[in-house]
């Protein structure tokens, strides 16, 4: 991201730092959101409606609201972007069986071919990280993990406990 060059830079070196690390951050989500998103539409599907596809398991029905949840989506949110999805085929959206006011969502076996072909592609295609070798990814990958799990789930080692 390319700021005005009106707007001062930090005085501290580590501040400097952190601003180089979140620009070059902010730039990188975007490219890879443009990825994610051209691999969706090349499978029919936006953005959206790709992530409701991602959060199901095969063998799953899940409740609404769980997807929402799991999508930190307003569940009221979620009913368009499940039509669609219904309309098409891919999923399918069911009475829950112990109580009836609610919805579960599962994938039809339309919707799991078309979500198992969306990640045949993407996996198969580096995208914007085409070009770093194998060794700076997993570096890349080690440093970004204590923004990516959560606390607990991290040892001792990985977390660092002051910036130097």
């Amino acid at each position: 991201m390319r700021l005005p060059d009106d707007l001062p830079d930090p005085d501290d070196p580590y501040l400097r730092s952190v601003l180089e690390v979140d620009l070059a951050l902010l730039d990188l989500a975007g490219c890879l959101t443009a990825h994610w998103t051209a691999h969706a539409s090349a499978n029919g599907l936006t953005g959206a409606q790709l992530k409701v596809l991602l959060v199901l398991r095969a063998d799953d029905a899940v409740p609404m609201r769980e997807v929402a949840a799991r999508l930190d989506y307003d569940a009221s949110n979620l009913t368009t972007l499940v039509e669609r999805l219904r309309d098409r085929g891919l999923l399918d959206r069911l009475d829950d069986p112990i109580d009836r006011r609610r919805k579960t969502l599962r994938l039809t076996p339309t919707g799991l071919a078309l979500r198992d072909r969306f990640w045949s592609g993407l996996t198969t295609d580096a995208g914007p990280l085409t070009g770093i070798t194998h060794p700076d990814l997993r570096q890349l990958a080690k440093l970004l993990r204590p923004f990516t799990q959560p606390a607990e789930a991290m040892s001792a080692s990985e977390i660092s406990s002051s910036p130097s």
